[in-house]
């Protein structure tokens, strides 16, 4: 049965139009005076939608204005099925390992994540307070600015390491009425800026999907100790990295012919792979949603690093043992954040309904896959050894991750496994 249509107001300015089985992400704001498009009249037979201050009536297939005094179209930057933009298992190239190529459809694709938008919205607003002095760092296209200053903090200065993008976001944030007086664009890297006082608040979005694939337990150590006042807040505060065996055999089947997504060709994934120094398509994590359904066993923390008082190792190595609750094959294994980004707003990664929107479209979950799958029974003991070693380098993103172990079964060895995203000492096979 097909909803009714709804027209429903998102996080950053956007609006979500659902109509006939459709759906259509757009600005909220009408480009001609900014009327709020959320009370304006939606003509489902015909993909159309009024705006309420002016009367422009906007074609939703185009975002072409068709009447009215507006002239510029309406910005369309999601539409079709729900669901329909990746599938469950689907691979994707991790994005964490890959922020220098982060382009304008990878920002628009982090403005339309409904899950990480309406969280952090709520994160800044719980923690931001009238009068203070904050730092957005990663700002990006500044959207936690934007909503830092709307929170009513005196100034933001927005740390971004892009300029081109750091320039967008000095532009929408003075469309909005926040000038140079209140946003002050700091262009660097973290480790390498100063500021000229200390802040009120340092906020910010640069958790991969296991946590710290963006290096954010270093970034925020350092920027707590530099930049932060005695007696500020940080945002996130916490987070954990959960990790679970799968048995996900399509994911698999993607990286075995060397077909994620986003890799246009064999031959171009060939040259991403000797780009990160693995050893080969099982020695890269990648971006996928994995469906609980998948799971082999109770999922296990990893680690939990502590954001707010810089308490945690930026390199580690944990041992995990999973029992697993029923019969398949192992593929390798799932990971995910959940974070607790404020006093009273929390964020969990895990979820599986892409339609429902239950996921995060920009970060998915991370798969850690093992290059020969493994039979398991319930029963079956699967220990793992998953570490992460920091790499060296200015602008302190770089890391290596490592996932190794045994599967027994009925008290006997049956198969080990090693990976790594740098080269490791391989020693995998069946006994």
């Amino acid at each position: 049965m097909i909803p009714e249509p709804s027209i429903e107001e998102l996080p950053g300015d956007r609006l979500r139009i659902r109509v006939d089985g459709r759906e259509i992400i757009v600005d909220a704001l009408c480009p001609h005076r900014l009327g709020r498009l959320s009370h304006g009249h939606l003509d489902a037979r015909n993909l159309r939608l009024t705006c309420p201050l002016h009367r422009t009536t906007f074609d939703l297939t185009t975002g072409r204005p068709v009447t009215g005094p507006a002239t510029r179209p309406l910005t369309i930057h999601r539409s079709g099925v729900p669901g329909r933009e990746y599938r469950p298992e689907q691979v994707w190239l991790p994005a964490s390992e890959r922020l220098l190529e982060w382009d304008a459809g990878f920002h628009e694709l982090l403005l339309g994540d409904v899950l990480r938008m309406t969280a952090f919205r709520a994160a800044v607003l719980d923690t931001v307070r009238p009068g203070d002095t904050v730092l957005d760092l990663g700002t990006g296209t500044g959207v936690l600015a934007r909503w830092a200053l709307e929170a009513g903090a005196a100034t933001v200065h927005g740390l971004e390491r892009d300029e081109r993008v750091l320039a967008e976001a000095t532009r929408r944030l003075a469309a909005a009425g926040f000038g140079a007086d209140r946003f002050v664009p700091v262009p660097g890297t973290s480790f390498d800026v100063e500021l000229p006082r200390r802040v009120d608040v340092v906020v910010s979005e640069i958790l991969g999907n296991l946590t710290d694939n963006e290096n954010c337990v270093a970034i925020l150590a350092d920027a707590r100790r530099r930049f932060l006042a005695p007696g500020g807040r940080m945002m996130p505060i916490r987070s954990g990295t959960h990790l679970v065996p799968v048995d996900a055999g399509y994911a698999h089947h993607q990286i075995g012919r060397g077909a994620p997504a986003d890799a246009i060709s064999r031959s171009r994934f060939a040259e991403i792979l000797a780009g990160t120094g693995a050893l080969g398509p099982f020695d890269l994590y990648y971006d996928a949603i994995v469906p609980w359904s998948c799971h082999l066993a109770v999922p296990q923390t990893a680690r939990e690093h502590d954001l707010e008082n810089a308490a945690t190792a930026a390199e580690y190595s944990v041992a995990l043992c999973f029992r697993a609750t029923r019969d398949g094959t192992l593929t390798g294994f799932k990971g995910w954040f959940a974070a607790q980004l404020s006093p009273a707003v929390g964020l969990d990664i895990s979820g599986d309904d892409i339609a429902r929107r239950t996921t995060s479209d920009s970060w998915k979950h991370c798969f850690l896959p093992i290059a020969d799958p493994v039979p398991v029974r319930a029963g079956d003991r699967i220990s793992l050894r998953f570490g992460r070693t920091a790499l060296t380098g200015r602008d302190g993103t770089g890391q290596s991750y490592s996932w190794q172990g045994t599967v027994a079964s009925r008290g006997r060895t049956v198969a080990t496994f090693a990976h790594g995203t740098r080269p490791v000492h391989r020693a995998a096979g069946r006994r």
